[in-house]
């Protein structure tokens, strides 16, 4: 079925038993693959090393060769000009022992009568050079020194060499652009000439046996697999990938034409208002990518949210994906745009008053990464034991990817060097850090609950990061995915950091109709006096309330409310987001959530819901259509507009009924007025009571109804998830 205009190159194979726990791997774990030739006659194969191949050794190593024909030819082996072996047959092995230094062709020629065909490879011996440092403050990364000349870097302790290749060379490996390698051993490092600025700089290290690589410090790198599909409209004018000349991920040095920034004052919003809204630009707009984030902004603003946060756009694996997989954590993954619309981007969130926060992710990096790469386990296919940066093997049940250890003075210098570059160079104004829990060497494999236990070591090193990013900007906010003991929680609030505080299990059960407790809404439940929870009903990692109630909500025992009905659904959708938004603290909105959004996390491309967590979602801004649904938008801008209005939503003198019953409530003193909110999360009719000593006048706000209250407290008659917002001042509509 393959279309005609498809050249097919490689079969590849995957053996595995019935029960599926064995597999069938090539020599050395590989895949299996089997070259296809589209050419008759004589054809020969390479199978080690391959055609093409760019080999690092040393004098005194051998290189197995393997090489076949299709028919009996004569077969010859050649080094530099000089005949190795020459057999008459369909195979040729030999073994090349490396003796002579420099810069090494061998071709393996096939010829029969007039039929001579040749493939190659090459090799590199390694050069025994003196050791040289640098110049003084040389950095591992990419120095322009100057117009025409720039400097790499390469953090490489123990290794015997490292190669550079690229653009300025032809993409040769030769000694001659064998790298420096500092006194200590751990820099690698060279001066390249002839590389203008106002031009693209395209390049590679090689290290033994010929493992290709970016730069860790790269701000964009070419993939030869996902580039392809990222449209001319995303990134314009995308280099063609070295194809023949590279192999992996290329480290691409752009011109960076100036940014003039329009607000360069930006005053955050305080941190105990903050309302975040979470999105992933994938399946949040249909382009994905930044100009047309920008384009959407005034929805956004006219919501009310104070901060966008986007979950990963540095550089990961593949195109589609959430960005939890990541491969380059300075570069942009360019699938969402340049740097240039990512700038005007957050530029546009600041002229609206809007902050930008970046999903990070440091307890881990994927295979591509050059950090993995320089170190790696070819055998095991993990990182080797002497990597500088990562684990071998994960110290926690919940590690993805290859473990990051953070008590290596390298991985500490890498993400702070990292962290300072988002900031200084887009401007954004704080991070939430992925899975921060991770950031341990304590070894809890199979034992998740020492692995929530208090962690001094790994308070230390949160710490650490956190003041390193506020010595840059005082007031950026650091927020931790943690889900530790409470214990450890409050140390990293003390010290001025927020923790998600993940209640939508609470809040899928009460927009369901079924038993609950919100208590977790208040951040003085934990014993604190600082608002550092940011309390979400829903995010990327979670069920939609949505779905929930709409496939599973309970119903009243007469049938007659039924929370599978969807104004049912969405009233109650309403419900939620009140009580989210009115209790003091920071707060997090996941997107669409303010339209009722009802797709499943697990909804696959075919719209079953069987598992597909990751794939992408429909984006439904027809929602905004529907009238029930756009109310659900204008309740929740109606709350978002309060919190920024009037002070008494950020005071810390408020009491709150949000537990185990249906019936909840939460009374807020102000120093202009005060509110009072109560809500019926059941299936039937009840009454709530509320206590608001001193009160004798209040003012229904969504409905401009008023009552008078006698003796300080009041009740009314709910129905099942009705909820009404009181005010001792008569507020505008």
């Amino acid at each position: 079925g393959a279309p005609l205009s498809t050249v097919i190159k490689k079969l590849a194979f995957v053996f595995r038993n019935a029960a599926g726990n064995k597999e069938g791997k090539d020599t050395g774990g590989k895949d299996f693959f089997l070259d296809v030739f589209s050419s008759s006659g004589l054809v020969t194969s390479m199978i080690t090393p391959a055609a093409g191949s760019n080999l690092v050794t040393q004098k005194g190593n051998t290189i197995p060769f393997q090489g076949r024909s299709s028919d009996t030819a004569t077969l010859s082996l050649v080094d530099n000009g000089v005949i190795l072996k020459s057999v008459v047959g369909t195979a040729l092995d030999y073994t090349i022992g490396v003796v002579a230094s420099g810069d090494h062709l061998v071709e393996f020629v096939a010829e029969r009568g007039a039929e001579r065909v040749v493939t190659s490879f090459r090799y590199v011996v390694i050069v025994n050079r003196p050791a040289q440092d640098p110049p003084p403050g040389t950095k591992a990364g990419i120095t322009r020194t100057g117009a025409n000349s720039v400097r790499l870097a390469v953090y490489a302790p123990n290794k015997p060499a490292v190669f550079v290749t690229g653009n300025f060379n032809n993409w040769s490996l030769s000694d001659t652009f064998l790298m420096n390698r500092s006194v200590d051993g751990a820099l690698h490092w060279m001066d390249i000439q002839g590389v203008p600025e106002d031009q693209s700089l395209f390049f590679q290290y090689v290290i033994e046996n010929g493992r290709r690589m970016g730069d860790p410090y790269s701000e964009l790198v070419l993939d030869p697999f996902d580039d392809r599909y990222i449209s001319t409209e995303t990134f314009p004018n995308l280099p063609a990938y070295p194809a023949g000349k590279a192999q992996g991920t290329v480290t691409w040095v752009r011109p960076k034409p100036a940014y003039n920034w329009k607000v360069t004052d930006f005053q955050k919003p305080a941190k105990g208002n903050l309302v975040v809204y979470e999105l992933l630009l994938r399946d949040f707009i249909a382009r994905h990518d930044y100009q047309t984030l920008k384009d959407t902004l005034d929805y956004l603003q006219r919501l009310g949210v104070t901060a966008i946060e986007l979950m990963p756009v540095n550089e990961f694996e593949g195109n589609e994906s959430w960005g939890y997989n990541p491969s380059y954590h300075m570069a942009l993954d360019k699938y969402y745009g340049t740097p240039e619309a990512f700038k005007a981007f957050v530029d546009a969130c600041h002229e609206r008053g809007m902050a930008v926060i970046l999903d990070v992710v440091y307890n881990h990096a994927f295979d591509q990464s050059p950090l993995a790469q320089l170190y790696w386990d070819e055998t095991n296919r993990r990182p080797s034991v002497d990597n500088p940066w990562l684990n071998p093997t994960p110290k926690h049940d919940f590690n993805v990817g290859h473990d990051f250890n953070h008590e290596s003075p390298a991985t500490r210098e890498f993400v702070k060097r990292v962290l300072r570059y988002w900031q200084q160079e887009y401007r954004v104004d704080g991070f939430r850090f992925d899975l921060s829990k991770g950031f341990t060497q304590k070894q809890t494999l199979g034992n998740s609950g020492l692995f929530a236990q208090l962690d001094p070591t790994r308070v230390a090193i949160l710490k650490d990061y956190a003041n390193y990013i506020w010595e840059t900007d005082p007031k950026a906010y650091v927020i931790m995915e943690h889900f530790a003991e409470n214990a450890e929680e409050t140390e990293l609030v003390n010290a001025g950091m927020m923790v998600w505080n993940n209640l939508n299990h609470d809040f899928l059960e009460s927009g369901m109709g079924f038993s609950n407790n919100l208590s977790g809404l208040d951040y003085r439940s934990r014993g604190w006096s600082a608002p550092g929870t940011m309390s979400y009903g829903e995010s990327h990692d979670e069920e939609r309330m949505m779905y929930k109630k709409l496939n599973f909500g309970n119903q009243s025992p007469d049938g007659t409310y039924r929370v599978k009905d969807q104004a049912t659904a969405l009233a109650r959708q309403e419900l939620s987001m009140v009580f989210l938004l009115a209790v003091p603290g920071p707060r997090m909105i996941w997107q669409f959530g303010e339209l009722g959004y009802d797709y499943s996390i697990n909804t696959c491309g075919d719209g079953t819901v069987n598992g597909c967590r990751l794939a992408n979602k429909p984006v439904r801004w027809d929602y905004r259509n529907d009238p029930l649904r756009q109310r659900v938008y204008d309740i929740t801008r109606a709350m978002l507009d309060l919190r920024k209005t009037y002070s008494v939503f950020q005071t810390t003198d408020f009491r709150t009924d949000l537990g185990d019953s249906y019936l909840k409530s939460a009374v807020l003193r102000g120093t202009e007025f005060d509110v009072a909110l109560a809500g019926n999360f059941g299936v039937t009719a009840a009454n709530i009571p509320v206590s608001m000593a001193g009160v004798t006048k209040l003012y229904e706000y969504f409905t401009g109804d008023s009552i008078t209250v006698t003796g300080g407290s009041f009740t009314l008659n709910y129905l099942p998830g009705q909820y009404r917002l009181f005010t001792t001042k008569r507020l505008p509509p």
